[in-house]
């Protein structure tokens, strides 16, 4: 028993890890597939959140612009003159009939 020859493999377990190997092969590309369907659709919210961004910078631009305008003198008037109805000494309104 001491010079024993070795066992040969059977067909068996060939065919047992090949499709073991197999099934291990489609498990990855599905699942690659299904990363990079995520990743596409992660890109697209990505882009839309980065130009939502921008559209609310622009407007805290205008806003900030809009601030600074209402401290002005220019402003005051616009706003007596239109909400409030005052007029400058001496000034003519024509109103249409």
């Amino acid at each position: 028993m001491a010079f024993r020859k070795p066992r040969r493999p059977k067909k068996l377990t060939y065919v047992t890890c090949i499709l073991v190997v197999a099934v291990f092969g489609a498990l990855f590309a599905y699942k690659g597939a299904s990363l990079r369907k995520d990743k596409e659709n992660l890109d697209r919210q990505i882009a839309q959140t980065r130009d939502k961004l921008e559209a609310e910078e622009a407007r805290t631009q205008e806003l900030q612009e809009f601030e600074v305008y209402t401290h002005t003198k220019k402003y005051a008037e616009e706003v007596a003159k239109d909400v409030l109805g005052y007029v400058y000494d001496g000034e003519i309104i024509f109103q249409p009939d």
